[in-house]
């Protein structure tokens, strides 16, 4: 016996799908192979086959696993079913289009839907492990620091990070107006409620460290300036220890902050900032209404120019 698991294999359902259904297979210890109608996500997986690599006399059982089938679907795709008429044929978690009096192709049909039953989706038999949802809220230049930019340096370690660690990825923008921003979010309120409910945020700005902070989210944070800029002041300066320059990357390092920050210990750290930040800054609203309160100013002296360098 061999089975050939045939199927889209473009959504996470249908890869739940898929999962369960190699599993149900393992355990019987059964031979089989996987193909996608797709052949851009065959690409995508070395372990699929695509159409044109099947050929049917190898396999006694044909399983179409997930989504939904109709009669032009499968001849668009120059599937011909007849070549697989030695096979017992199963229709697995299918969302059948054509009423099934009048199109179906299987010898045993379980279906999630169709004109004469339907059932969850499988999906649910299947146990999903849970991954740290990270906010990440990054720029690619800024021009105000020259030749000094590591951006590009710190966006891939960030990618990597998310990659190695199978990351759930939230992209969160900082940008003003709603216009500019890529994820359509027009006010702070709207950021900081989107951030707060992040496990951890992955930055190279500012104020994703910042509001990250204020919402009591550990913030792993590249500085992107070589050398150290004004992240490094303000971690500094509000006391959040996970922050790395450019000059210091290192996967190794970033892993060990990441586990700090997903740590009881982070969580309770970042919870504290917010308020000691407020506590250091307690006596600048006074301090500016005072500014507001001098007297009309003597001129300040004009910054020499350029030319004035050179002139006695």
């Amino acid at each position: 016996m061999r089975v050939l698991l045939l199927g889209h294999f473009s959504t996470v359902g249908d890869i739940e799908s898929l999962e369960w259904a190699e599993a149900i297979l393992a355990g019987e210890g059964l031979r089989f192979d996987v193909a996608s109608f797709s052949e851009k996500v065959a690409e995508g997986r070395p372990d699929l086959l695509k159409l044109d690599q099947v050929d049917p006399r190898r396999y006694t059982h044909l399983v179409m696993v997930c989504g939904p089938l109709w009669p032009d679907f499968l001849r668009r795709k120059r599937l011909n079913l007849d070549r697989f008429g030695h096979c017992t044929r199963i229709g697995l978690n299918l969302t059948m289009v054509e009423p099934t009096a009048e199109w179906n192709p299987f010898h045993v049909l379980l279906e999630r839907d169709s004109d004469r039953a339907s059932r969850p989706d499988l999906t649910f038999l299947r146990s999903t492990a849970r991954t740290p949802v990270v906010g990440l809220c990054t720029i690619a230049r800024q021009r105000e620091y020259g030749s000094a930019q590591r951006h590009s340096q710190a966006l891939d370690h960030l990618r990597q990070l998310v990659d190695k660690r199978n990351l759930a990825v939230v992209e969160i923008d900082t940008r003003w107006p709603a216009s500019r921003n890529s994820g359509g979010l027009g006010s702070p309120a709207q950021v900081i409620s989107v951030i707060e409910r992040m496990d951890v945020l992955l930055t190279n700005r500012l104020h994703g460290l910042v509001f990250a902070m204020k919402a009591g989210v550990p913030a792993l944070a590249i500085d992107p300036v070589a050398g150290g800029n004004k992240i490094t002041a303000q971690a500094r300066t509000i006391g959040w220890p996970a922050v790395l320059s450019a000059d210091e990357l290192a996967p190794e390092r970033l892993d060990g902050l990441l586990d700090w920050c997903l740590s009881e210990e982070g969580q309770t750290a970042a919870r504290q900032i917010a308020g000691d930040a407020q506590a250091k800054l307690q006596s600048l609203d006074q301090e500016f209404r005072d500014a507001l309160r001098l007297p009309p100013p003597t001129p300040l002296p004009r910054p020499r120019s350029f030319l004035d360098r050179f002139r006695r």
